[in-house]
């Protein structure tokens, strides 16, 4: 079984409730949820391996700015990024945390089963 990994710099109830929407979605893996705000020193991370599925929540500005404060951490990981919705990419720096895709709370959360499901079968 292969592991997927949420992280953000914040606990919040939309953390929470991402938390539990993935962890009913069985892609063909375990979710790790990092303790929030653990800047990766948390037992846990000693399960990330290069490559692995990260996906990152950021609520808001200040909290995509704390990610990428800790990008040295997780740049080998396959990053996927939930941000609340698209009028908050405008003059965002979240480009500079190279998610492979960014899911938004607000539209295409539905998504992001099927495209975990994907990287796994296609292991890149």
């Amino acid at each position: 079984m292969k592991n997927f990994f949420l992280y953000a710099a914040r606990d919040s109830e939309t953390f929470r409730w991402i938390e539990h929407f993935l962890s009913k979605i069985h892609p063909d893996g375990k979710l790790i949820t990092l303790p929030p705000g653990s800047q990766f020193t948390s037992p846990l991370c000693l399960q990330l391996r290069s490559n692995d599925i990260l996906i990152l929540f950021a609520q808001d500005e200040e909290e995509i700015n704390d990610l990428l404060a800790l990008r040295d951490e997780y740049e080998s990981f396959r990053i996927l990024l939930i941000i609340k919705n698209e009028q908050q990419i405008s003059d965002s720096k979240y480009p500079l945390l190279t998610p492979r895709f960014v899911f938004y709370l607000d539209s295409n959360m539905g998504d992001l089963p099927g495209y975990i499901k994907n990287l796994f079968n296609n292991n890149r």
